[in-house]
């Protein structure tokens, strides 16, 4: 295995055919941002198993969960940019496939315009706002010195965030060249650079705002150290330029971001709301049975995710050159070979989650063996029907996908509703099993088959395929 790693990570040899350099190159940039992701996401774990015990002690419970509260609302940061970045990716990634660097270089630049319009004009209803809402209240802080510390720790997160927003176009434009090792990299830097200022922060005496500050600064800093190497240094020709923006450009951004944006939001009220239904029909006692073992099995998610994610722009660009057999084979290999991982992980977890919950938590959760299993079976249709999405994302097959999560999280979510009280705890992951088959796969298992045959026979008598084939 470490010999064919080794081989996946060399750059091709020059006795290869064009076709076949070009497809052992996307599987290497995949392999390379794979494994860095891991290291960035290993540096930000490591960086919060440091400094959580370390803030605890230092400041106290309640402040404590003042800056717990404001530095999780990070997770929501993604959303911020209202599907922009990702339509990015895909536009860097068809002019890639077209070794179109001049329209790389529009998308580059117009992507960067609207992503500086979002930030301004969410910064200005923010500060209008700022002095209108009683910040403390709102996070019920009662000590004087949280109540004080809150309004300016809100305010340094806010403007962390809002400096992110356009800066990201740095880490969408490496993604879509399927460089997004380079964006690990740097936010793996981000991590240390984060855990450096808070152990600094800490020591100098600093409060919740200073803490913040360094937590959410970190990484703006590395995106904009990112941006200056990569676009002062190294690519030079994609530096955003007000020429460049050209007003098609946006509108095909606007409309990718838009449907991906509808996309992530479905998905994530759908899946974001079990605890608020298990609190609210079976009491808040029962959610640690059901949040304590979903997180052990969300790891298996996060790791499938960081293997089959880089894959996203390798085929928007091989849609793009028209290379549909890469395309088929890459596909079918990487569902298949998923499968196989999850349902091991799976299958193990289900097997020894008693003895792993009991030396991580303790003996107060103790779920049942039908709710594990559903979690499990959960968790292997999401990460298998992931591979699928990264290439309907890639392929920009997104109407369809909006059109199936939007079924799919209206019907889940009122079967919940409706079963939840009845049937309790364990049929939480049931229902968004089986409603996810139903409503997402076998519509998938129809489609995409259709859509491949499709795409494939336009690549053979015509130029590269579009980015968004017709007919839906």
């Amino acid at each position: 295995m470490l010999a064919r790693i080794s081989a996946l990570l060399r750059r091709p040899t020059s006795d290869l055919d064009p076709e076949q350099a070009r497809s052992t190159e996307r599987h290497r940039r995949a392999a390379l941002t794979s494994l860095t992701g891991m290291a960035a996401r290993g540096s930000s774990m490591g960086a919060a198993l440091i400094t959580i015990p370390l803030t605890l002690h230092y400041l106290g419970t309640e402040r404590f969960g003042l800056w717990m509260t404001i530095s999780s609302i990070i997770a929501l940061a993604p959303f911020a940019d209202f599907g922009i970045g990702n339509g990015v990716v895909n536009t860097v990634a068809a002019a890639h496939g077209r070794d179109d660097n001049h329209a790389i270089r529009r998308a580059v630049s117009s992507g960067f315009a609207i992503l500086t319009a979002i930030a301004a004009v969410l910064a200005a209803g923010f500060l209008a706002s700022f002095r209108l809402v009683d910040w403390a209240r709102l996070l019920h802080v009662s000590s004087p010195l949280a109540r004080a510390e809150t309004p300016p720790a809100i305010l340094a997160f806010a403007l962390c965030i809002l400096l992110n927003i356009p800066l990201d176009v740095v880490q969408r434009t490496q993604f879509g060249l399927q460089e997004g090792y380079r964006t690990n990299l740097w936010q793996a830097t981000s991590s240390l650079l984060s855990l450096a200022g808070i152990l600094l922060v800490v020591h100098l005496h600093g409060g919740v705002p200073a803490l913040v500050a360094a937590f959410a600064g970190a990484p703006v800093l590395g995106v904009l150290l990112n941006s200056l190497t990569f676009f002062g240094l190294r690519r030079r020709d994609l530096f955003p330029s007000l020429r460049q923006i050209a007003a098609p450009v946006i509108r095909g951004i606007l409309r990718l971001g838009i449907l991906f944006f509808a996309i992530n939001a479905v998905v994530a009220v759908t899946f974001s709301a079990d605890n608020l239904y298990i609190a609210h029909f079976l009491g808040a006692s029962s959610v640690a049975a059901y949040s304590v073992p979903q997180r052990m099995f969300s790891l298996i998610v996060v790791l499938a995710t960081m293997l089959v994610a880089p894959l996203w722009p390798a085929y928007g660009e091989a849609v793009s050159r028209g290379d549909m057999p890469w395309v088929r084979r890459t596909l079918v290999r990487t569902i298949a070979g998923v499968f196989a991982l999850t349902s091991l992980v799976g299958l193990f977890l289900v097997l020894f989650a008693q003895p792993i919950l009991l030396h991580w938590v303790g003996p107060s959760v103790h779920p049942p063996t039908l709710l594990l299993a559903g979690l499990a079976a959960w968790v292997v249709l999401q990460t298998t029907t992931g591979t699928l999405q990264a290439f309907l994302n890639g392929a920009g097959i997104l109407r369809f996908q909006v059109i199936t999560s939007t079924i799919f999280g209206v019907v889940c979510l009122a079967a919940k509703l409706f079963l939840i009280s009845r049937l309790g705890l364990v049929c939480v992951p049931w229902i968004t099993f089986i409603t996810y088959a139903l409503l997402v796969v076998v519509p998938s298992a129809i489609y995409v088959p259709r859509l491949l045959a499709r795409m494939t026979a336009d690549s053979a008598i015509a130029a590269p395929a579009t980015l968004e084939p017709e007919g839906f």
